[in-house]
């Protein structure tokens, strides 16, 4: 009896799976036979190449760029600072004597440098001798220049201290200059009334010293920081200090860029409207705040992978960009961000490679390899302008634009080199597409 009801059981289940297979089913077979498929790949083509911006505004930016940097590979970047000054609100008796003090320049390092700072930097001070006045359309650039007399009134040196500590510094300037100034303003003299203090004090420029200083840093530009304080005392009151602060007028104080090429790549090539390849720089690209330069990045041949079936869709982009292993340091720092701008056939500016919400432009994410410094590499996202870059041709397709802030560009002197897909560093486009076999 046993025996039967075992043969009975195998019986109905052989049954059972028989009635559920169906040889002409082809749902299963779909399963396993895809009708698309998935492609990773990581060479796709990035060409690279330099622009110089035409003119870099400096003016107005509350910043005194001085000093000296040079980089091993793009040459010698040396800044002086224009500041000049405005008429300082001062009264006094006519019956009282006034007794000079002292006459001081106040410096207020911001905390940004570039270049050996743990060694003292040697700056002078020149009085400006050309009335410092803004271009027809409101600014300056780093190009603009004024006369400022070759004989120094006084010099200094500097070394930034912790950030715990303070780094104000006063300079002493001449006891003449500062006795004239006191009494100019005791008597009321018209040279430097409201309307015409500009045109007798012209300002000061910071120069830096052609052999003393290997290094920039960025000192502030405010209404008590790169002031100049005339310090005296009325006759009659001999314990009892005062002072007259001569404010920078800050909407005109700005910074002149030279740029010593010699021996270098860039040596040759113009000053401005010039875009070079990165085969001419060594397989490379630069961003370079202060100057003005950034790269430029083109996909060619991304339409080819139209080419892999009925249809192509873009899942996924990253960009990798590596900076180049001995062009950065401890005393030229990595920017802690980067950023990529959408450009159309013109160059011109379109739109700006988003974060993930679509509303703020997206930084480059920097990860850092502190074993290995070639693995450290800013990240970018790039799916959303790939998938719209796909398909484009002509006047329809798009590149981008590697920049700093405008804060990098007009402040300091942030830099970054890059390598093109042949350099030291190469860059990385990583691809995942969907090619669908048929529709």
């Amino acid at each position: 009896m046993k025996k039967f009801l075992f043969i009975l059981f195998f019986f109905i289940v052989a049954c059972c799976f028989y009635s559920c297979y169906d040889e002409n089913n082809t749902y299963g077979e779909s399963l396993v036979d895809t009708s698309f498929r998935n492609v990773s790949t990581d060479t796709s083509t990035v060409l690279l190449s330099s622009s110089l911006i035409d003119s870099l505004e400096t003016s107005g930016k509350g910043v005194a760029l001085a000093g000296k940097y040079t980089h091993s590979l793009w040459g010698t970047v040396s800044s002086t600072s224009y500041i000049p000054y405005s008429a300082p609100s001062f009264t006094s008796d006519a019956d009282e004597t006034l007794v000079f003090d002292s006459l001081v320049f106040v410096l207020k390092y911001n905390g940004y440098s570039i270049g050996d700072t743990t060694k003292y930097q040697y700056f002078s001070l020149h009085r400006i001798q050309e009335k410092v006045v803004l271009n027809d359309n409101g600014y300056l650039y780093n190009n603009a220049s004024f006369a400022y007399a070759p004989e120094s009134i006084t010099s200094f040196r500097f070394r930034p201290k912790s950030s715990s500590e303070d780094n104000r510094i006063e300079v002493r300037l001449p006891d003449e200059m500062g006795k004239d100034l006191l009494t100019r303003l005791h008597n009321n003299d018209q040279s430097v009334s409201t309307d015409h203090f500009e045109d007798y004090f012209k300002g000061i420029a910071i120069v830096p010293s052609q052999d003393n200083c290997n290094a920039l840093m960025a000192f502030a530009v405010d209404d008590t920081a790169a002031a100049i304080i005339i310090r005296y005392h009325v006759s009659s009151e001999l314990n009892v200090s005062k002072e007259c602060v001569i404010h920078p007028n800050t909407s005109n104080e700005f910074y002149h860029i030279d740029h010593d090429r010699t021996g270098t790549m860039l040596n040759g090539l113009p000053f401005k409207k010039v875009e070079v390849s990165s085969e001419n720089l060594g397989n490379r690209g630069l961003i370079f705040g202060g100057i003005g330069w950034f790269t430029r990045l083109k996909f060619p041949y991304l339409n080819n992978i139209l080419d892999q079936g009925k249809r192509v869709s873009i899942e996924s982009a990253s960009l990798k960009i590596y900076p180049e292993v001995g062009t950065y340091s401890d005393f030229n720092a990595l920017p802690d961000s980067i950023f990529l701008y959408i450009t159309d056939e013109n160059n011109v500016v379109t739109d700006a490679v988003k974060d993930y919400l679509g509303t703020e432009v997206q930084g480059g994410t920097l990860v850092r390899d502190e074993t290995f410094a070639e693995k450290t590499y800013y990240l970018f996202d790039i799916t959303t302008f790939m998938q719209e870059e796909l398909g484009t041709f002509g006047m329809y397709k798009h590149n981008l634009q590697l920049v700093f802030n405008e804060d990098e560009y007009t402040k300091t002197l942030r830099n970054l080199t890059v390598s093109d897909q042949k350099g030291k560093s190469p860059i990385v486009l990583q691809l995942i597409y969907k090619v669908y076999e048929s529709y």
